[in-house]
């Protein structure tokens, strides 16, 4: 019996010690399989990593890296302020009725064109006799109460109210006030602070610099830099002498920086309501004191309640004027030819009919579009533009700058452009626009890519080593005016020199170099490969 035991104690440690053997070869044969399937993904891995690196290659080398060459050369260089917006109706007539008019009926559709006196909608009869009768009383008390008010008087003179120099007089002898303050909005304008002021794009001063400003007539005044902004600079000088609106030049060491008109840096409309102008007391740049008259009255033998009366009788005329036509015509008549805009539902209840149709004249339309802040200052009143409004046409067409908002009251600084509508166009079409807002001619142009900046400035390379692939004769310049293709060089390169660079590489190029308005395409060199950059180059790889 013991001998059995050992007989099958031997046979279970030989089985077990199979099992073992068995699990450490099925383990191996795990380990080996899996360490092939990785190896076999990280070959794959490498191939397909190799294989999208040659594309890339391909790609690239396939997109136009050549190293090119351009002579500088004189032109003419301008940049766009650009921007879209949509078409608005210009002059459009808001026609309304007075307040108790009921109007019964309209008898106009959108899109309809009218004649001037064409009746638009009827009214009820009634309620126009009511109104007038209204108006009418009013009016009575009106004119009881100018009776009283006309009695009193205001001040027979026109003072400063602070010290400072008078620049700009809009009133002489025999000048109504009340038509300088429509026309002006001033009688004339103080300076307090004892400067003017002019802009001037650049980058090459400081807040803080002396520069010498040229006016018109040669004489050369100290001006210094009170503010940068964005790449423009404000100089102030003295207010005793210079003009407003005068055109004068900047300059520093000799070195002319721009030019610009003067303006009054804190001024002060002097201001008034009533009376004649008998006297001017003073000349323009005098300096004047608070209690100093500058202008003797005549004529004053009303205030500002009669004048605020006054006006309120005009308008209680007009409205009686309107109840008249309405009566005569038996409802609301077009004052103009053109086109119905809108129409009012008469039967929403919800609606207020602050006005009943509105007519378009359908001579001009108006666009606003954003200006950047770097612009704002440049645009000015009648400047040339060009709109284009691609839902009607490819044409390019005519439009001018009517309004400029320099309050960015929505956020934004924005210029309304204004042009002759013509066929098609309707509101709410967008429409593009550019406003060249300065140019300067007989520059030295070059193209933006060959220019490198640093924190330092600005250079260009001037040699290119088609055997090492790099660049050198690195220059040093100084800039002016750029656009999207061209740069202006002021200091560092003369006409005739050779510039050498890379063009930046687009992936989808759809133009060619721009409008640069003179000089010549650039010369292709025969080197093709991505150049290595000189040591100290400035830059940590070549543009494009």
């Amino acid at each position: 019996m013991e001998q059995e035991k050992n007989t099958n104690g031997a046979r279970d440690d030989a089985l077990f010690e199979a099992l073992g053997k068995s699990r450490k070869q099925r383990r191996r044969r795990i380990l080996l399989t899996v360490g092939i399937t990785l190896l076999t993904l990280a070959v794959v891995l490498v191939v397909g990593v190799a294989a999208l690196r040659r594309q890339v290659r391909e790609k690239f080398a396939s997109l136009d890296t050549e190293v090119l060459s351009y002579t500088v050369s004189r032109g003419t260089i301008s940049s766009l302020v650009s921007g879209s917006g949509t078409l608005s109706n210009v002059d459009a007539r808001e026609l309304t009725v007075p307040e108790g008019v009921e109007v019964t009926e309209t008898l106009v559709e959108y899109g309809d064109i009218v004649k001037e006196g064409d009746l638009l909608a009827l009214v009820e009869m009634a309620t126009v006799r009511s109104a007038m009768t209204d108006v009418q009383d009013e009016i009575k008390s009106l004119d009881k109460q100018l009776a009283s008010a006309k009695e009193d008087t205001v001040s027979s003179g026109v003072t400063a109210g602070v010290s400072g120099r008078v620049k700009t007089l809009y009133g002489k002898e025999g000048d109504k006030v009340t038509d300088l303050m429509v026309e002006y909005g001033a009688l004339a304008v103080i300076s307090l602070d004892g400067h003017m002021a002019v802009e001037v794009e650049t980058n090459a001063l400081a807040k803080g610099d002396s520069v010498a400003v040229t006016l018109s007539n040669g004489q050369e005044v100290e001006g210094r830099v009170d503010s940068l902004l964005a790449g423009t600079a404000t100089i102030l000088l003295t207010d005793d002498g210079p003009a407003v609106g005068e055109e004068v030049t900047i300059s520093r060491e000799g070195q002319t920086l721009g030019t610009g008109s003067l303006y009054i840096h804190t001024p002060l409309p002097v201001t008034g309501y009533a009376g004649t102008i008998s006297r001017v007391n003073v000349k323009e740049n005098d300096k004047v004191s608070s209690s100093m008259y500058i202008y003797t009255l005549s004529d004053t033998t009303t205030d500002a309640d009669y004048n605020a009366l006054l006006r309120t009788r005009q308008e209680k005329e007009e409205t009686l004027l309107e109840l008249l036509q309405l009566q005569k015509y038996g409802g609301l008549t077009a004052p103009i030819d053109g086109s119905v805009f809108f129409v009012a539902d008469l039967d929403d209840d919800t609606q207020e009919l602050e006005e009943i149709v509105t007519l378009s004249p359908d001579k001009r339309m108006s666009v606003v579009i954003s200006v950047d802040e770097s612009d704002i200052l440049s645009l000015k009143l009648d400047q040339q533009a060009e709109v284009t409004v691609s839902s009607v046409s490819e044409d390019i067409l005519s439009g001018v700058v009517t309004e400029i908002d320099k309050t960015a009251s929505d956020g934004a600084y924005t210029a309304e452009i204004t042009l002759d509508k013509v066929t098609g166009m309707l509101p709410g079409m967008t429409a593009e626009v550019d406003i060249r807002i300065e140019g300067v001619e007989n520059a030295l142009i070059i193209p933006v890519d060959a220019l490198h900046k640093t924190a330092g400035g600005a250079f260009v390379y001037t040699t290119y080593d088609e055997e090492t692939k790099q660049y050198g004769g690195r220059v040093d310049v100084v800039t002016g005016l750029s656009n999207d293709d061209y740069v202006e060089i002021t200091s560092g390169l003369s006409e005739g020199d050779t510039v050498r660079y890379t063009e930046t590489v687009e992936f989808f190029f759809f133009g060619g170099m721009g409008n640069m308005g003179g000089g010549q395409k650039p010369n292709r060199s025969s080197g093709s490969a991505m150049p290595a950059m000189p040591a100290g180059g400035g830059m940590s790889a070549p543009r494009g």
